[in-house]
């Protein structure tokens, strides 16, 4: 069900010259349950990020890194599809095109007229006017103990999970391609979030040690999911440069 605009709490964000319009649907977040778990942890986050508790230096500083700059480090190309069906073989990663993010996203994309199914991140905002799962958009992470810092295209609640989303729009015959390069970026988004929710009050919101988080990579041709715990796995093998 669509809600009104002012239902939801916006503010306006800078990394560096760019500027990320924070958005916040409470009414979702209050419907899919703020007082335990996850939820109660993501709640205090995104209340800290409203208030303004943000440290600016993980957004200006030039010593962090943007975690849309990580990159795999130099594999052969073979190596690349090797490591893909490792992650894939080990279930570490999967690949659906029946995901409700594809049908969700495609929708969009017809209600706009765009024959290439391939819009720009503006299309993501709709997410957050007329899909009950989602919670934001836009959302600031950071972690001074990697020095990265970022922005999660799209926060949603599926299946008891916090599900942090990233929308790489392009060609199906490039899908791969572009989901297997952002995997340390998106990872990243995970990690970060992870540590976020876990540094909250925990015990007290009733909530697990571990926060549940799922990452997604998303276009109008297919979905990648994997677990936050990716980026630490590939970092600890060397295989992330730039952290």
């Amino acid at each position: 069900m669509s809600v009104s605009a002012k239902e939801i709490v916006r503010k306006e964000l800078r990394q560096g010259p760019i500027a990320y319009n924070f958005q916040w649907n409470r009414t979702n977040h209050e419907i899919l349950g703020r007082l335990q778990g996850d939820l109660a942890s993501l709640w205090a986050h995104l209340s800290t990020i409203c208030s303004g508790k943000i440290p600016s230096a993980a957004f200006s500083d030039p010593f962090y890194t943007r975690a849309s700059s990580l990159k795999f480090s130099k594999m052969t190309p073979a190596s690349r599809v090797g490591l893909r069906r490792r992650l894939m073989k080990h279930g570490l990663l999967t690949s659906q095109s029946e995901s409700d993010l594809v049908s969700i996203i495609r929708t969009y994309h017809r209600a706009v007229n765009s024959s290439n199914y391939a819009a720009d991140h503006s299309i993501v905002q709709q997410f957050i006017l007329d899909d009950p799962l989602t919670i934001a958009v836009e959302v600031p992470v950071w972690s001074d103990a990697y020095r990265l810092s970022g922005h999660i295209d799209l926060l949603r609640f599926v299946d008891n999970h916090i599900q942090v989303c990233d929308y790489k729009p392009g060609p199906l015959d490039s899908t791969q391609g572009r989901f297997l390069e952002s995997l340390p970026q998106v990872s990243a988004y995970g990690e970060m979030m992870a540590h976020h929710l876990a540094s909250t009050l925990r015990t007290a919101l009733e909530a697990p040690l571990l926060p549940r988080i799922t990452c997604c990579i998303f276009d109008t041709h297919s979905c990648w999911q994997f677990g936050a715990e990716l980026f630490v796995n590939l970092r600890a093998l060397g295989l992330i440069e730039g952290v």
